[in-house]
């Protein structure tokens, strides 16, 4: 078994980032706490989200850093100018709307109030010095060890909704109105999440992709889970027309239509199965699934 598949990609290349923040940094870095620190804090799903983790690390490690020099140059360890520093790191966090008010704190705190074996200058530059190269460290591993496939990720998972939507499509044959509506849900959002990080890492990948036609995929996804969802709301005696009868026979192989048929009996039911196969039809075109 690969140790990728034990621990996960994410955890691995993090591992691995640390090790060589470490090792090819040791010479360089004052401590390597706050490298290795904001280089685990970068390590994230897409480069996007690790440049913007890690642009404001730096960021917070600067504020605290500037902030705290400059106070300690007026009177160091002073309580009231403790507060007003403090005040001041939260305040251009969130004037920046960054996240990283711990750090700017903690690296305020440490050089204010003397916790430190350094000067002031020196300490506030080697703090901002050892994080910027945590953070280089992480998007660099990040950048050129196995990113994932978003692309193929967001399509496979379009396979699974149709095949969701099949067994569902296949219980309302049966007379089942027990539909998996929040499977069916959850499949799409999370079809959403991972499309929105294909989209991220757009500017960061050589590679171009149809995103028409992912989007097509996820608009029919969402009109299918419409109809399906109409269905459900149903609260009449069901009956198949003619075409949808033939429709559900062809969709499953011959197999045993439960329902009734009866021509005009459930015109509203019949629209909405008519659209959910034909959009079926042609999500599975779109997304290359054989039938």
């Amino acid at each position: 078994m690969r140790l990728q598949n034990i621990v996960g990609m994410r955890t691995l290349k993090t591992g691995i980032a640390v090790t060589l923040c470490c090792i090819l940094t040791g010479f360089m870095v004052d401590n390597m706490f706050y490298c290795a620190t904001a280089c685990v804090v970068t390590m994230q799903d897409t480069i996007k989200t690790s440049f913007k983790m890690g642009s404001q690390r730096v960021l917070g490690t600067f504020i605290g850093g500037l902030v705290g020099l400059l106070l300690v140059l007026i009177s160091p360890a002073d309580p009231i100018l403790c507060g007003i520093g403090i005040m001041i790191v939260i305040k251009c966090c969130e004037v920046l709307k960054l996240s990283s008010l711990v750090v700017s704190s903690v690296t305020f705190f440490s050089l204010y109030l003397g916790y430190i074996q350094s000067t002031p200058f020196v300490y506030s530059t080697q703090r901002v010095f050892d994080t910027a190269i945590g953070v280089i460290m992480g998007l660099i591993i990040n950048y050129v060890m196995a990113r994932p496939n978003y692309h193929d990720n967001t399509m496979n998972e379009f396979k699974a909704i149709v095949s969701l939507f099949k067994i569902n499509v296949k219980k309302i044959a049966n007379g089942n109105k027990d539909l998996d509506i929040d499977g069916i849900e959850k499949k799409i959002k999370l079809s959403e999440t991972i499309y929105s990080k294909l989209i991220d890492e757009m500017n960061y990948s050589k590679k171009t992709f149809n995103l028409d036609l992912i989007e097509k995929s996820m608009d029919l996804c969402k009109q299918i889970f419409f109809h399906i969802k109409s269905i459900e709301m149903l609260e009449k005696e069901l009956f198949l027309n003619k075409d949808n009868y033939k429709r559900l026979q062809k969709l499953y192989k011959n197999e045993e239509i439960i329902l009734q048929l009866k021509e005009n009996e459930s015109p509203v039911f019949n629209f909405h199965l008519s659209k959910i196969i034909e959009k079926m039809r042609n999500l599975e075109d779109l997304v290359g699934i054989n039938n």
